[in-house]
């Protein structure tokens, strides 16, 4: 797995928020089993919550390993492609866990995208976020909560 820089994360997902930054094999499926935990480390009861998750293609240019983790900038790509959403599955909101499926085959990633290239200079990438929207309770108004995504998909070394 990948380790991305400080101010990569931050390019991505501002100062102080949370984020899942990883590095995938083209045609990878994988999950994320996530619990949301109160500040006393008991899980956050999630009920009436709405999650869901959406990424979106990015542009990558100067990728490159530096002391501190990969670095790269991130843009738009062109043309712009229509967001994917991502499957929320086996929600206990009581018990405030989630998973994330990880289906890169969903993602109209083509095995011919040069970008899959095993000496590619510059890999697919993709940035997004899952939603957590919390409905208001009492005098507590809602709230959404935010969790941002960055993935970047390799060449396996066999496609492409």
């Amino acid at each position: 797995m990948a380790i991305f820089s400080k101010n990569t994360l931050t390019q991505v997902s501002g100062f102080n928020n949370q984020i899942i930054a990883g590095e995938l094999v083209y045609n990878q499926k994988t999950y994320w089993n996530l619990t949301l935990n109160n500040e006393d480390g008991t899980p956050r009861n999630l009920t009436g919550a709405t999650i869901t998750s959406q990424i979106l293609r990015r542009q990558l240019s100067n990728v490159r390993d530096s002391r501190y983790g990969l670095t790269f900038d991130i843009a738009d790509f062109s043309p712009p492609p229509s967001p994917v959403s991502l499957t929320i599955t086996n929600q206990n909101l009581s018990g405030g866990s989630f998973t994330l499926v990880i289906d890169e085959s969903a993602w109209s990633v083509l095995s011919t995208d040069t970008e899959l290239d095993i000496n590619a200079a510059n890999p697919v990438g993709f940035s997004g976020n899952i939603t957590i929207a919390i409905p208001a309770s009492g005098s507590t108004p809602a709230q959404d909560l935010i969790v941002f995504l960055l993935f970047l998909i390799r060449s396996n070394g066999v496609t492409n």
